[in-house]
């Protein structure tokens, strides 16, 4: 697909991101305005963007009607710049791509976001802006991949499969899965509307019960909530085998439930099954290695296991997160590196990687002046510890120790006081996070910043309680 045409699609489901916002999903009148704008801008026509047509075309005016005597357009488009303004405040700040109506005119302008501008990093701000362009095009591309490398119920081709009405929504949220924890969310509520569309269609039950088990393990659910979660996912995962019992989703699907309540020796013959049937789908790969090899620290394996997936699809971005995350354990930090700005959605985490490396070559100073530009008035958001985590290195404790008192999340709060070296504090935090269980748990343990817990009584008491093997 030529490069403008891949832009034209990553600008198209930015569109419908903006328009499941709250601020544009009951608001049709509002919805349709943007869509038509934009619609005409990516099909070449702007120029037909003008007042008289967009009120008779969007807000049913009828042909002649004269826009001096009726300000419907202007009144309507002022409306909608706000809101637009509204969603890249909030929901839509870290995007990567903004779509924006100028004043003065109708014709929507598309524009990357700006990265942050480091001052202790010269060059840091125009490779960002470059990778922001990739990772636009590799996007789209790996909604592509989604839909190749899917074998579906028994082994079906991908024509016989494409005939359900849930197979689109299927492959977007196939798609979301690939994207780090941050398409969580957005993957089961695409698997839900997939159920919807056809009931008969086994990978999107699959799917939805695979998330289910993923998210179960966020630390910002109740016990009552993880538990629904969980039961709902073991519900759908039941029907995706009942309905095609050689399923390689199913048997994922079914992995992630049983490493979820620590079954591990089953989970790990769940997911050999799913990648005996799927050989060709990095997915399940991904999946082994994030909920079994790495929780239970067999890095190597999970190592092997991840070249695998990146040979059959390089540009998954969940792929070269869970690099980062077992090469650092294995102490090959420039592999780390490479990865980790690999599996970067944006320039916050982007800002993570270039922080790791500065701090890992005793630059920690550094590492504070990129990240309190990246993080200022931000500090309440995941992935802010890591300026906690620059001070300690830099000797600024009165900073961390701060810092540390205002990050919400017990994680956060951990990675901060493991990186003062306060073991106290670090295991209290970790405590914490045992309702989420012993993946999640796992997965943090085998960071090389907890490493000086190794050998501490009250860490092989966290491990039996959240059912990590000793």
């Amino acid at each position: 697909m030529p490069t403008a045409e891949l832009e034209g699609e990553a600008v198209r489901r930015q569109m419908e991101r903006v328009l499941e916002s709250p601020g544009f999903v009951r608001n049709e009148r509002m919805a349709r305005f943007l869509r038509f704008v934009v619609d005409r801008h990516l099909e070449g026509r702007g120029l037909e963007l003008k007042e008289s047509v967009i009120g008779v075309e969007v807000f049913g005016r009828s042909p002649g009607y004269n826009p001096q005597h009726d300000p419907i357009v202007r009144t309507e488009a002022r409306r909608l710049r706000t809101r637009l303004s509204e969603y890249y405040q909030s929901p839509g700040a870290e995007t990567a791509v903004v779509i924006e109506l100028p004043k003065g005119g109708y014709l929507p302008v598309v524009r990357f976001a700006p990265a942050p501008s480091p001052v202790s990093v010269a060059t840091a701000g125009s490779w960002l802006k470059r990778w922001r362009l990739v990772a636009v095009i590799l996007a789209c591309l790996a909604i592509a991949s989604a839909a190749v490398l899917w074998q579906g119920p028994d082994l079906m081709t991908r024509s016989t499969a494409a005939k359900s009405p849930a197979y689109d929504l299927y492959v977007r949220a196939r798609f979301q899965q690939t994207m780090r924890f941050s398409g969580v969310e957005e993957s089961v509520d695409l698997f839900e509307l997939a159920i919807a569309k056809d009931p008969s269609f086994a990978p999107a039950y699959a799917g939805f019960a695979a998330m289910e088990a993923y998210r179960s393990g966020f630390d910002r659910f109740t016990l009552s909530e993880r538990a629904e979660m969980i039961a709902k996912g073991w519900t759908a995962a039941k029907k995706a085998h009942q309905l095609a019992p050689q399923l390689p989703d199913a048997y994922d699907a079914v992995g992630l439930l049983q490493a979820r309540q620590a079954q591990w020796e089953q989970a790990e013959h769940s997911f050999r099954r799913a990648i005996e049937l799927g050989p060709r789908d990095p997915l399940w790969r991904n999946h082994f290695v994030s909920s079994l090899l790495l929780p239970l620290g067999r890095i190597p394996e999970a190592i092997d296991e991840l070249r695998r997936a990146e040979e059959l699809d390089s540009r998954m971005l969940l792929t070269h997160a869970w690099f980062t995350l077992a090469l650092r354990a294995a102490g090959r930090f420039a592999d780390a590196d490479f990865h980790c700005h690999r599996a970067a959605e944006d320039d916050k985490q982007m800002s993570l990687c270039w922080a790791n490396t500065l701090v890992a070559q005793g630059k920690a100073g550094e590492a504070v002046q990129i990240l309190e530009t990246v993080w200022s008035g931000q500090l309440l958001r995941m992935g802010a510890q890591s300026l906690g985590v620059a001070y300690a290195g830099a000797g600024r404790r009165d900073d961390a120790e701060r810092l540390a008192a205002l990050v919400p999340r017990p994680i956060s709060k951990a990675t901060i006081f493991a990186a003062l070296d306060d073991k106290d504090r670090t295991l209290e935090y970790l405590n914490q996070l045992v309702p989420t269980g012993p993946v999640r748990v796992g997965r943090i343990l085998i960071d090389p910043e907890f490493a000086f817990l190794r050998g501490d009584p009250r860490l092989k008491a966290l491990r039996k309680k959240v059912g990590l093997p000793h």
